[in-house]
């Protein structure tokens, strides 16, 4: 008779286990993605140190503007968040004038229901029922008075608890509303300090520009240069190519210290794959920024002394300063920062081997490791790495192999 309690009882902690071990893949999972992310930010800090370490001998007049190219694309980054941030406060300002507002009105209606009420009151009140027995009043009516005052009372009671109510409620959006308010003048502050952060940055470097511009334009020029800007860039999508390969190996081996359990009914992936593989896109692409292509894949670079240098891997797309660059698909960031021959320089991996470059770039909206879908906002134009004109430098590869962008992108 004993044993049906006691299976009952050592079934609670035997379900808690259970659902510790559904639990635990979730946990182990995002606990794998962090640290996949802290290895990949580690490996690309030591990529920097070693591709700056080779070519200590090589310097050239465009370095002098990475301090302030680096500096001007963090102040706009933050400019841009602020703006966010200072956009949706306000939206919550406008929601708490627009509580306010209703609640003020629905205290007006009450008030006045309330002066219905006393008014009420005062009249049945003015003589007792037993003056009005003596004076020859129904008693029937008498009795049905007394039940409307009853009811008058309790509707007292009720408007006298919701104007109260009302009054808390109106003191708490107050309460709110300035609290939003200094956050406000906070953001208004910090977006001060950055803007003028950004305008000295952006003075240090007409000046760079200015002192050096004859030198930027010879080494921009210079065949040598090309070639050296071109091995940079390829020696470093071949790291990271390594580095992703790498990490895609670690996910696929199995892990010592959590077996893999059954998958549960409707359980959903930590990352899950894309509705559309990248290969899928050619020919479906839309160009990562609006405006002329000034350079295309394949074409020769044209040097000063009208010598063909090494033919474009990608192609130059012409557009104003500041306009904003999309990511043509969804992917991850792998690399975001200033790299020598194409200023800010941001590059997102799309998987199965397909990356997409994006370079001269003057502000860098997105860091490595962030994810981003089709179309999101991940830079803005500019015309750093010792550009002439603004615009887009834009690059497609797969398995490190350049690709023509035109021949993915949608019909113009």
């Amino acid at each position: 008779m004993l044993a049906g309690p006691a299976s009952a009882q050592t079934g609670k902690p035997a379900a808690k286990k259970d659902a510790k071990k559904k639990a635990e893949p979730s946990a182990n999972r995002k606990d794998q993605l962090q640290s996949e992310q802290r290895d990949l930010q580690q490996r690309l800090s030591q990529l920097k140190k070693q591709l700056s370490a080779a070519e200590a001998s090589h310097s050239e007049a465009t370095d002098a503007l990475r301090a302030s190219e680096a500096a001007i694309s963090t102040a706009n980054r933050r400019l841009r968040e602020l703006a966010t941030a200072r956009r949706e406060l306000e939206r919550k300002i406008a929601e708490l004038q627009d509580r306010n507002r209703a609640i003020v009105a629905r205290q007006g209606e009450q008030e006045r229901q309330f002066g219905l009420v006393l008014r009420s009151q005062f009249v049945l009140t003015r003589a007792s029922p037993w003056h009005k027995l003596l004076d020859g009043e129904n008693p029937g009516q008498i009795g049905r008075d007394l039940q409307y005052l009853d009811y008058i009372g309790r509707a007292k009671a009720q408007l006298i608890g919701e104007l109260r109510s009302r009054r808390d409620e109106l003191a708490g959006l107050e309460a709110e509303s300035r609290l939003r308010q200094t956050e406000l003048a906070a953001i208004a502050g910090e977006e001060r300090a950055s803007r003028a952060q950004l305008i000295q940055q952006q003075a240090l470097h007409r000046q760079t520009l200015d002192r050096l511009s004859r030198q930027i334009s010879a080494q921009r020029h210079s065949i040598a240069t090309l070639e050296r800007d071109e091995r940079r860039l390829s020696t470093l999508i071949d790291r990271l190519s390594k580095v992703l390969a790498e990490q895609g190996r670690r996910r696929e081996r199995p892990s010592a210290v959590a077996p893999a359990t059954p998958r549960a009914p409707g359980a959903v992936d930590a990352e899950p794959p894309a509705t559309l593989a990248f290969a899928q896109l050619r020919g479906h692409l839309a160009l990562p920024v609006q405006g002329d292509i000034a350079a295309r894949f394949g074409s020769p670079r044209r040097t000063e002394a009208g010598v063909d240098a090494p033919t474009w891997k990608g192609v130059f797309i012409r557009a104003p300063a500041g306009a904003e660059v999309h990511a043509v698909a969804a992917g991850r960031v792998i690399f975001a920062d200033w790299l020598r021959g194409f200023g800010n320089l941001l590059i997102l991996d799309h998987g199965e081997g397909f990356i997409s470059v994006y370079g001269n770039n003057a502000t860098l909206i997105r860091s490595v490791g962030e994810k981003v879908g089709r179309g999101d906002v991940i830079a803005e134009v500019g015309s750093t790495g010792g550009n002439a004109e603004p615009g887009l430098y834009f690059e497609l590869r797969y398995r490190g192999r350049p690709m023509d962008p035109l021949r993915w992108a949608a019909a113009r």
